[in-house]
């Protein structure tokens, strides 16, 4: 099973193919599964991208290689989204791409339709961004079905300083 882990150094990131082989692995994993233990009171259960910070964060990520790992969760997204059987219908399969933070980026499944839109900004919200796609920007395919919506907000760092950032949802927004 591929891991997330922290790199506490800025030493080169090594081996990228075969991080990037064993993301493609991960996310092949979810063809055909659903989770058969998901309820109503959870509200949501997630997954978040496995790979090293480095990797997708710091002066060492590159747009090639965080647009190969955007591209899998959204993968993920979709085969768990094939594989939703006919009673969890109401359940909503999204991926949260965060830049700059990508680490955090995640792949959820809403089981409380309040509490889905409660996360996703509507359309007219005035933090959605609709002056880019970054599917456009980066080439991403999404599968039929999945759709995506941008929200920048501005966020502090752990020094307490302002910088802006955005999240993409890609999948079963409304």
């Amino acid at each position: 099973m591929t891991m997330r882990r922290l790199a506490l150094s800025n030493k080169k990131v090594r081996n990228i193919p075969r991080r990037l082989k064993a993301l493609a692995a991960w996310s092949s994993r979810f063809e055909g599964y659903f989770p058969d233990d998901l309820t109503l009171e959870q509200k949501y259960s997630n997954w978040k991208i496995p790979v090293l910070t480095t990797l997708v964060e710091g002066k060492q990520a590159t747009t090639a290689i965080r647009k190969e790992c955007a591209q899998q969760m959204i993968n993920a997204a979709h085969h768990i989204r094939q594989a939703r059987p006919e009673n969890a219908i109401d359940c909503r399969i999204v991926t949260v791409i965060c830049l700059p933070d990508m680490f955090t980026s995640e792949i959820c499944i809403y089981t409380n339709l309040d509490y889905h839109r409660g996360h996703i900004p509507a359309i007219d919200s005035e933090h959605c961004r609709t002056d880019k796609s970054l599917a456009t920007e980066w080439g991403l395919v999404l599968p039929d079905g999945m759709k995506e919506r941008g929200l920048r907000y501005t966020a502090e760092d752990c020094d307490g300083q302002p910088y802006e950032a955005e999240q993409w949802y890609f999948g079963e927004v409304d």
